[in-house]
């Protein structure tokens, strides 16, 4: 399931990649800038993800691990 939404957030990462100049061009400074920041909160927040993600692969490889921890 955590992988399904990291599919469907890089997907809304792409989309708003594609738009964002088309905004630029054709709307005012502000709404411009709104989505460049939108943009980057979102593409932080895909990394941010994909860290969890391989944070918790890695907790639960250990959790699972039968080489004992010295």
């Amino acid at each position: 399931m955590r992988l399904v939404w990291l599919a469907a957030i890089s997907a809304l990462a792409v989309v708003m990649a594609v738009l964002t100049p088309y905004v630029l061009r054709t709307e005012s400074t502000w709404q411009a800038a709104a989505w460049l920041v939108m943009l980057a909160a979102t593409l932080t927040g895909i990394a941010v993800l994909i860290r969890a993600e391989l944070l918790l692969r890695r907790l639960e490889r250990d959790a699972h691990s039968d080489i004992p921890k010295t």
